[in-house]
């Protein structure tokens, strides 16, 4: 039986494997350590100039060109370099851990291309990072070092006289509808050498998904005259693993919405801050195949959750797939992180007043961006809700979110007859008719002079039927906030 000397197989059998130690790759001049604790890489040591952390912080404008010019001065005996700069000053725990994150993922992507390294791994424990670990995501890793490595023929070698069945699908997520219909054929074991090459895969490009359904865990494989699990087994095994993809996406989910207001949008997407257009168009579009609503119809029954992540995604990735939006949204987070709590207040406000300014203009994706950036200097703010809600009412994909927002400025004052009166229009709008006459009535109870509301109001109960958000679309965003006398 073939074995395979790869990268792929050993990220696999580490990762999955959960196991600590060392992993060595030597190749002509090249040579590289990787060291995993419970199978995540939290560092690297490597002899490529490129993958070098000083050039690395040099790439992603962590340090400016003095500093990476006279870098030996910042090394210290019995110290790593990047520990060595972060008590300097130089640069930031959190630009460290990108840095990290980033050099591990370059310097693993380097090698998937060679199939004649040598490669080895040393299960020993390592000590832990004073610091948070890095974050390397190794199933994306995998994915995107197979797909742009050249063809080997060690691969089919590999597969020959070997039989392949279904063991999961948690990780579908990352492919085509093609190789999905292809890995759908493995829940009945094949015979690979008896098994026809799809009319649509090439003999390559087959044993390429194979190998990219073994490497994440997909599918189990044994030599053919093994037995193996009858094909009933495997039909009940593949719903309840569907059920389990679900929740685990269902907490991954949680996860990222609790986080939403401190990542920013590169880290939302799991790129770094010197990613081309195609490394985030590609990472959009595998979260997207992850967390779209469309993927959770029957395990969710209150879609807010999927909703509020995927429109901060989409949201990430149209401000950093546009130049212009990008350029603006990277000034914003080169501003100083050490600042008083009166200082982030007012900066808060210009944020907020720049986010009211784009509003009026009808720039509303635009005022989102300044209004959220505003909510994370300063949370808890009434008016910065209530405006978000108003811009995203504006666009379809934000109706949920704008729903929310509405209600958290009302929950933070209740006594704010413009809440009421913005989610009143926001369910006419939408045809919720008794919803919308709720909050009307709510909002003359606490502003009986209110004429918008009460002309929204007398629409409503003449029964003329509306259609579109014609009463927000007329707010007179210039008197927001203010009572009327």
């Amino acid at each position: 039986m073939s074995s395979i000397n790869h990268i792929g197989v050993f990220l696999k059998e580490i990762f999955f494997g959960n196991r600590t130690g060392r992993l060595s790759f030597k190749r002509q001049e090249v040579e590289k350590h990787f060291f995993f604790v419970k199978g995540k890489p939290i560092k690297v040591m490597t002899n490529v100039r490129s993958e070098r952390l000083g050039e690395i912080l040099f790439k992603l404008q962590k340090i400016q060109a003095q500093t990476f010019n006279n870098i030996e001065d910042f090394i210290q005996v019995n110290q790593p370099l990047g520990e060595s700069l972060k008590r300097g000053g130089v640069i930031k725990e959190s630009d460290l851990r990108e840095a990290l994150s980033f050099q591990i993922r370059e310097a693993l992507l380097g090698i998937f291309s060679y199939f004649d390294g040598e490669l080895n791994f040393q299960e020993k424990e390592i000590p832990p990072l004073a610091e948070e670990m890095p974050v390397v995501d190794i199933p994306f890793v995998i994915d995107y070092g197979l797909r742009r490595m050249k063809y080997d023929s060690n691969l089919q070698k590999y597969f020959s006289g070997r039989k392949v069945v279904l063991k999961n699908i948690r990780y579908a997520y990352f492919l085509t509808e093609e190789e999905k219909t292809l890995l759908e054929r493995f829940s009945t074991a094949q015979v690979i050498d008896r098994m026809a090459v799809p009319a649509r895969f090439s003999n390559e490009n087959f044993f390429r998904c194979l190998y990219l359904f073994y490497c994440l865990d997909m599918v189990e494989i044994s030599t053919a005259d093994s037995s193996y699990k009858k094909d009933d087994y495997a039909s009940e095994s593949r719903k309840k693993l569907e059920l389990d993809e679900l929740e685990a996406r269902i907490e991954e989910l949680k996860e990222i919405k609790s986080q939403l207001r401190t990542r920013n949008y590169y880290e939302l997407l799991g790129v770094s801050r010197v990613a081309n257009e195609e490394e985030i168009k590609r990472a959009y579009f595998n979260l997207a195949r992850k967390y779209h609503p469309d993927r959770f119809n029957a395990a969710l029954a209150d879609h807010s959750l999927v909703n509020e992540v995927f429109n901060a995604i989409t949201t990430a990735y149209r401000t950093l797939s546009e130049p212009d939006k990008r350029k603006q949204y990277d000034q914003q987070l080169m501003a100083p992180s050490q600042e008083t709590a009166d200082d982030l207040a007012k900066k808060a406000e210009i944020k907020y007043r720049q986010g009211r300014t784009l509003y009026n203009q009808g720039m509303y994706e635009e005022a989102i961006i300044f209004l959220e950036e505003a909510l994370r200097l300063k949370k808890a703010k009434a008016d910065y809700y209530l405006l978000l809600a108003m811009a995203e009412s504006k666009l379809p994909a934000y109706k949920k979110k704008a729903e929310e927002d509405f209600l958290r400025a009302i929950e933070m004052e209740p006594w704010n007859a413009e809440g009421y009166v913005g989610l009143g229009l926001l369910y006419l709008g939408e045809g919720l008719k008794v919803r919308a006459k709720k909050h009307l009535l709510k909002a003359l109870e606490i502003d009986p002079d209110h004429n918008q509301a009460r002309a929204a109001l007398e629409e409503l109960e003449k029964g003329e039927k509306k259609t579109g958000l014609k009463g927000l679309m007329g707010l007179d965003i210039s008197k927001l906030f203010k009572k009327n006398k």
